[in-house]
Formats: structure tokens, C-alpha cells, sequence
């Protein structure tokens, strides 16, 4: 694979394919964030781990053992993303576990995981890894950026009534959409 394929995967995964914000994928986890921009950053870290390891499993699972009945798929990702997330948490417990105790059922819930599962199974194994990292990495970025918004201070009064709170982050989101979609033109 060229360094160019590498490169193109990378950006399109954290720019141009944010599953967050373009797919509207684990959006829950990047909207309903009230956490620090360091504990946002260990969850992002946390999924983008989460996201690799999956895929590490899950694409040999579908190219070997589910090519006959694809419609077990779903069902399958889950059980392996369940694992991966538990397995993490076992091995993780001691140092993990006083920092980032409920964010692992955030890893566990999180739709973008699946997604990804979901959608690797159509690249080579390399690609689908790649991927998976650059996803990841997109992800924690959009986790990390809107923890930093929470952490300006706006003049709620500034804000029409209706649009304080959750509207107003989708009204933001909505705006990093369209600058992100205007990566996806070629000029």
C-alpha cells in the first residue's frame, strides 16, 4: 500500500468521514459530554482502542466465518465489541478504573464502534486497521473540541431561550458539518 493510500485514509477519517459529526454516529457521547478536556481526551483514546481492536477482530470474523450467513453480522460485532470493551476493563482495572469508572459502558454503547465494524467489512484488512485508527483519532478530536466549547464562557442571555442547551450544540455541530462537508469537494 503507498504512503498517498495511508495518507488519504488518514485524513478522510478524521476530517472528511468524522463519524460523529458526518454519520451522526456515537454522537450521544460527543453532545452529552460534561466532562474535563483531559477526560475527554481518555475517552477518545479509550474508544479509538476500542474502535482498532474491534476491527482486528471483527473483520477476519466476517471474511472467514460469517461469509455464508451475513445476516448473523450485527449480532456478532456486538458480541465482539462487548468483549473487546470488557477485556480492556479487566486488564485496565487497577489503573483505569479510579480515573474512567462509567466510561466504559460508554465504549460499550458507543454506535460508532459498530458503525465502524459495520462498515470495514467492505476495505482490505490493512485499510479496514487504518481506518479504524484514523476514525478513532476523529473521533477523540470531536470529543476534545467540543469539551474545549464547554469550557468558554457564553452569555446564556445572548442565546434565545429555545436554543440553550442542547439545541444550540446541535446548531454548532451543524456548522462543523458544513465546514467539514466542504473537505468531501474536489476543487
Amino acid at each position: 500500500m503507498e504512503l498517498n493510500v495511508i495518507l488519504g485514509i488518514l485524513l478522510a477519517g478524521i476530517l472528511s468521514n468524522n463519524y460523529a459529526l458526518l454519520h451522526f454516529l456515537g454522537t450521544g457521547a460527543v453532545l452529552e459530554n460534561e466532562r474535563s478536556t483531559k477526560r475527554s481526551l481518555v475517552l477518545g483514546l479509550g474508544t479509538t482502542l476500542v474502535m482498532v481492536l474491534s476491527t482486528l477482530i471483527s473483520w477476519p470474523v466476517n471474511n472467514y466465518l460469517l461469509e455464508k450467513a451475513p445476516y448473523f453480522r450485527t449480532m456478532a460485532f456486538v458480541v465482539i465489541v462487548l468483549v473487546v470493551v470488557e477485556v480492556l476493563h479487566l486488564v485496565g482495572k487497577k489503573v483505569l478504573d479510579d480515573y474512567c469508572r462509567a466510561d466504559f459502558l460508554k465504549f460499550a454503547i458507543n454506535g460508532a464502534v459498530l458503525g465502524l465494524c459495520l462498515h470495514n467489512v467492505e476495505h482490505s484488512y490493512v485499510e479496514a486497521l487504518i481506518t479504524a485508527a484514523a476514525v478513532g483519532i476523529g473521533f477523540m478530536l470531536t470529543m476534545t473540541l467540543y469539551a474545549k466549547l464547554k469550557d468558554i464562557h457564553v452569555d446564556e442571555e445572548a442565546i434565545p431561550a429555545p436554543f440553550r442547551g442542547l439545541p444550540i450544540a446541535l446548531l454548532t455541530a451543524g456548522m462543523i458539518v458544513l465546514a467539514l462537508l466542504a473537505l468531501q469537494f474536489k476543487f
